[in-house]
């Protein structure tokens, strides 16, 4: 990162995540209950250009205003508790969750944080990214690593995890980087027509004009992506963020620090990572190679 890009990036202290957050829903909810932008300002007294400083996430939110519009909305007793609790700390930076819910609230968040940003770049050390998944690999990922769900769960968080994937479509879509260590190419499914499937979209993906695939080789050795997977969403007026996911938990990590932190293990993975083209090259390659995919 030069030197110039960081200071850019510490003079953006923008608003916090929590609140961004809270300001995404709140432009949902509108439009979920058929409300213009001048129906809710007559109804609450509050200007129009004051809603949409609250919608835009260009302003902080009081909670007095964010329960007027919850309550206009007829947002569940819970639900609006929740919303609540990240205006109230919404001062706070970085924003840790704890998932109990079957479906995860966590990917709700990261698909409004994903149709916001500009670019996404993503670093993956043990799965294909669920933005390129095809429905029966992320099927299988998910059926692999939970246990004991029933199916109907277990389709909800396929069509959830596929779902996302819209966010790469359209005039406005998004940048998408992913960069990839070599072994999940080769970690093979309980089906190797499953990997075999899944590979040849990848292959097919990075002929996008806004998606890049790139493989970062075995033979790198040891290097700063070995300290875990994470995704960077760049944004055009808001500060960045960084995303973590693990066994239930994430994180959107916002301070200045863990944001440099990233995109210098960002910088040195582009350094290590084969071309785009090398890196279709490789994994048409491993898709061709049944045997790959066929160990127990």
């Amino acid at each position: 990162m030069t030197g110039e890009e960081g200071a850019s990036m510490e003079r953006r202290s923008g608003i916090p995540a929590r609140v961004r957050r809270v300001s995404g829903e709140l432009r949902e909810l509108r439009d979920r209950n058929g409300f213009s932008a001048a129906e809710v300002s007559r109804s609450l007294g509050i200007s129009m250009s004051k809603l949409s400083r609250m919608e835009t996430g260009t302003r902080g939110l009081a909670a007095d205003d964010v329960a007027a519009l919850l309550g206009l909305y007829r947002v569940p007793t819970q639900r609006r508790e929740e919303i609540l609790a990240l205006v109230r700390n919404g001062t706070d930076r970085n924003w840790w969750q704890v998932q109990h819910a079957a479906l995860p609230a966590m990917w709700q968040d990261l698909m409004r944080f994903e149709a916001e940003a500009t670019a996404i770049h993503g670093w993956e050390t043990q799965f294909i990214p669920g933005l390129l998944q095809t429905d029966e690999y992320a099927e299988a990922v998910i059926r692999g690593t939970t246990h004991g769900l029933p199916e109907r769960e277990v389709q909800r968080l396929v069509e959830a995890r596929v779902g996302r994937q819209t966010v790469l479509l359209g005039s406005r879509a998004p940048g998408l980087e992913v960069l990839l260590d070599e072994p999940v190419l080769r970690r093979p499914t309980a089906d190797s027509g499953v990997m075999r499937r899944q590979l040849l979209r990848l292959a097919e993906s990075n002929l996008r004009p806004n998606v890049t695939v790139r493989v970062v080789p075995q033979r790198a050795g040891i290097h700063p992506g070995m300290e875990g997977p994470f995704v960077l969403l760049d944004f055009p007026k808001q500060p960045n963020l960084v995303y973590l996911e693990h066994r239930g938990n994430s994180a959107f990590l916002e301070q200045p620090e863990h944001v440099d932190a990233a995109e210098r293990s960002l910088w040195r993975l582009r350094e290590l990572a084969l071309t785009p083209d090398d890196s279709g090259e490789i994994i048409a390659r491993l898709a061709d190679e049944p045997a790959e995919h066929e160990k127990e």
